[in-house]
C-alpha cells in the first residue's frame, strides 16, 4: 500500500513537472527543417506593453543574421552578437489599430528568400 502510494506521488510529480516544461516554452517559434528564429521577451511575459521599452531578441538556428530583416512599430535594434539579434521594442498606443503587434521577419534560407510574422499582444 505504501509502495502504491509512494509510487502514485512520483507519478503526479512527473506530470507536473512535464506541464510546467511546457509551459515555459515559447510561442513565438518559427521553425523549418533545421532553421528555426525564437523570439524572447526578457521581461518574462508573453506580452508587450504600450508605452514601455522591453528588451525582445530574436535567437537564429541554422540562419544567418546578416540576411534577416525585421519589420514592425517601434523595434530599435540594438545589436547582432552571434546568433542573437537584440531589440528594444517600444510602442506607443496610437501606433496600433488593434492591441496587437506584427512583427514581419525576412531572410536567406539555403539561398531562397523566406518570411514569417510574430503576433504580440500589447497590454496597458
Amino acid at each position: 500500500m505504501i509502495n502504491q502510494t509512494f509510487l502514485l506521488g512520483l507519478f503526479i510529480l512527473s506530470l507536473n513537472s512535464c506541464t510546467e516544461s511546457i509551459k515555459k516554452t515559447s510561442k513565438f517559434i518559427y521553425e523549418i527543417e533545421e532553421s528555426s528564429v525564437q523570439l524572447k521577451i526578457l521581461n518574462g511575459n508573453d506580452y508587450l506593453t504600450y508605452n514601455t521599452p522591453i528588451r525582445v531578441d530574436f535567437e537564429w538556428k541554422n540562419i544567418e543574421p546578416e540576411t534577416v530583416s525585421i519589420y514592425g512599430a517601434g523595434i530599435k535594434l540594438l545589436r547582432i552578437k552571434n546568433e542573437v539579434t537584440q531589440t528594444e521594442i517600444n510602442i506607443e498606443r496610437h501606433h496600433l489599430i488593434s492591441d496587437t503587434l506584427d512583427i514581419k521577419l525576412s531572410f536567406e534560407l539555403n539561398g531562397q528568400k523566406t518570411s514569417t510574422y510574430f503576433n504580440i499582444p500589447v497590454k496597458n
